[in-house]
């Protein structure tokens, strides 16, 4: 199994623990049928269910070293749900 190294400070974690524990959000990271798709400026996006069950939808940025740093985080919408559960 792979191993994800976070980025959490002051500027990112006030905002994610607004919608989502530090520990959900980097269980969504293990998830075995995650979808991620890319954006822009090396920022993706991730649909993902936790450990709990929660379906989050993740916007992150891949920094050097493989270090993952969470821009944002919110629930899935139906639409995205659809689009997670699709084969």
């Amino acid at each position: 199994m792979y191993y994800f190294e976070f980025e959490w400070d002051e500027g990112n974690e006030f905002k994610i623990r607004q919608r989502a524990s530090l520990e959900e959000v980097e269980s969504a990271f293990y998830d075995r049928k995650k979808k991620n798709q890319k954006t822009y400026f090396n920022r993706y996006r991730l649909f993902a269910r936790t450990g709990s069950g929660r379906y989050l939808f993740i916007v992150y940025q891949r920094k050097a070293g493989g270090i993952i740093r969470i821009v944002s985080v919110r629930d899935m919408i139906r639409g995205e749900k659809r689009f997670y559960n699709k084969k």
